[in-house]
């Protein structure tokens, strides 16, 4: 069960109440209770204050339905309100086209009609750091979801795709290129974001056509686990350049 937390008393209780005193049982054992939508300066959107109010049909237009999705889950944690306004969908709106990007480039690197490795073979410490924070990541945003931590899930997944993937992985592979943990990596992150992005990443996967089974229908991704000692050696080079740039 999931609501707002202003009427756990006009609605849980009572439904508690009258169905364990009409049958006996209980009508729910979970309870998700959500915070208030609130605009940028930390109002709460109302219908009588329509200046307060983000109209979604206005924002799936310009933004698109997945980056307002995105931004309601930005931020979020049970119980907690939360603010919605357009320059964080339009930020959100720029984490789609990133994705977009991404699969675009790996897209151009491997040949029609790849089908992803299960088991990609490791070639240098950059392949071998990616599909190690791959793992990591997958396992945190599991977990994440399970305990329906959305906006925690939606962190973990932001930060690896932005700043793993994209910032660190992508550029160093363009000196060394290894289509097999490219396209086994960009497979898996299609699949951990699609609760998420479910348009973008579905118009991603039926383009790469690397299976004739719907996005939505696949299964949840199982990542591979790799030598952390090769991991860690990119690790290094990561912080030294890091470093040098500061």
């Amino acid at each position: 069960m999931e609501n707002g937390y202003d009427i756990i008393f006009f609605w849980d209780a009572r439904m508690i109440m009258m169905t364990t005193y009409i049958t006996g049982q209980i009508p729910f054992e979970t309870l998700y209770l959500h915070g208030m939508v609130q605009d940028k300066d930390g109002k709460k959107m109302s219908k009588s204050r329509p200046e307060t109010a983000v109209d979604p049909s206005a924002a799936v237009e310009e933004f698109g339905a997945d980056a307002l999705r995105l931004s309601m889950i930005n931020g979020l944690s049970p119980g907690n309100n939360m603010r919605l306004f357009d320059d964080k969908i339009r930020g959100n709106r720029n984490f789609c086209n990133k994705l977009w990007n991404i699969a675009r480039f790996i897209e151009g690197i491997v040949p029609d009609n790849y089908v992803p490795l299960d088991n990609p073979d490791i070639h240098s410490a950059a392949d071998a750091w990616i599909i190690n924070r791959l793992s990591q990541s997958a396992d945190s945003i599991t977990k994440a979801i399970n305990q329906y931590q959305l906006g925690r899930a939606y962190d973990e997944l932001y930060h690896f795709i932005w700043d793993d993937l994209a910032d660190w992985y992508l550029e160093a592979s363009k000196s060394s290129q290894n289509e097999h943990v490219l396209a086994y990596a960009l497979d898996k992150v299609l699949r951990l974001t699609h609760p998420f992005a479910p348009f973008v990443t579905e118009t991603i996967w039926q383009t790469l056509g690397w299976s004739k089974k719907p996005l939505a229908l696949s299964e949840w991704p199982k990542v591979m686990h790799v030598d952390e000692s090769s991991a860690a050696e990119f690790e290094q080079i990561k912080s030294v350049i890091t470093e040098v740039r500061q």
